[in-house]
């Protein structure tokens, strides 16, 4: 692997899709976990941008968790290992066949880990006070697109448009979302030879395409610009001091519904008690000064809180199961390369 609250409740407690999901009450289905303590531990996140970005910040992640771990009951644990995965299918399958433990995941991740493997949520990502995101469609400050209608009108008056997903048929934020907004609006690409697309590699990517006038309009997860700020990527852009921010040459035109924001699980063979010391670890590790670095590079995340023992995260992503239903079966139509 966009990511990027209060969040001591659900995962949702917002309107997704436009449906109130209302307050989590109903108990996660009870999964027998096992009695795994590995001396190393491994923990994987989708590659929702590049990994010259997530590794360094995940990694020091890793090394904090690892402290934390040892110093709260679990000396047998001796390292933790951060990995980001080359697609988020490969992401799903580290942790279906247990080559990983614990997963920094979007929302349909969370939702096929837990009902193909049984993996159990621990942590709910917070950012900027709450549990929600949603997409952004993003032109350049150049665009004479100022407005989501202008996009609309754009593509059916037979304009050419070239517009990026943020990643894979399988992000939330950077493609099922953004393509339920598009058929929303009656433009679904596949009824239009001049909406043309094209996957980024990752979020990031995406906005460095708007950035460079590469496409016309962009999606990604929502504050994804903030992104082009850092060091690597003002490097990568060419950007020298006393430039605009490359942040300030995108303006945002429009937003998709909300989505519930992504979080952390664990694999049901791990120990119990190592999954709990694990689940406080983090929300501990986000209040530190470095936590919070680390955090904010990675998942554009300012903490995380426990999700609690009965929290049921197939219920809190009702939402995105009703946009995955459909639109994945039909993703052609939200494609025209």
């Amino acid at each position: 692997m966009r990511s990027r609250r209060s969040r001591v409740v659900s995962l949702v407690g917002l309107l997704i899709v436009g449906i109130a999901l209302g307050s989590l009450t109903v108990g996660l289905t009870a999964v027998s976990q096992g009695t795994l303590v590995p001396s190393k531990l491994t923990v994987v996140m989708v590659p929702s941008r590049p990994t010259t970005v997530l590794q360094p910040s995940v990694e020091g992640l890793a090394k904090l968790l690892l402290a934390y771990i040892q110093a709260n009951g679990f000396p047998q644990v001796q390292s933790v290992e951060a990995v980001v995965p080359a697609s988020y299918p490969a992401t799903i399958e580290t942790l279906g066949t247990a080559k990983a433990h614990v997963g920094l995941l979007g929302p349909e991740q969370i939702v096929q880990v837990i009902d193909q493997y049984g993996s159990i949520p621990i942590n709910v990502t917070v950012r900027n006070g709450s549990q929600r995101y949603r997409s952004q469609f993003m032109v350049n400050t150049s665009s004479p697109l100022s407005t989501m209608d202008d996009f609309v009108t754009a593509v059916k008056s037979g304009q050419t448009i070239k517009f990026s997903y943020g990643g894979s048929a399988s992000s939330t934020s950077g493609f099922l979302f953004p393509c339920k907004t598009l058929k929303d609006n009656g433009i679904l690409p596949a009824n239009f030879n001049n909406f043309k697309t094209i996957h980024a590699a990752n979020h990031q990517a995406s906005a460095v395409a708007v950035y460079k006038g590469d496409v016309n309009v962009g999606v990604a997860f929502e504050g994804v610009e903030t992104s082009l700020d850092s060091d690597n990527s003002k490097k990568e852009l060419g950007w020298n001091p006393g430039d605009a921010l490359p942040s300030t040459h995108i303006v945002k035109i429009g937003y998709s519904s909300w989505i519930p924001n992504d979080g952390i699980v664990v694999i049901k063979e791990l120990d119990p008690g190592l999954a709990k010391v694990i689940k406080q670890g983090f929300v501990e590790i986000l209040k530190t000064a470095d936590g919070k670095k680390f955090g904010n590079d990675a998942l554009n995340a300012t903490g995380f809180v426990r999700a609690p023992d009965d929290y049921d995260m197939i219920n809190a992503l009702k939402a995105v199961r009703v946009v995955v239903n459909e639109i994945t079966p039909k993703a052609a139509d939200c494609d025209r390369q």
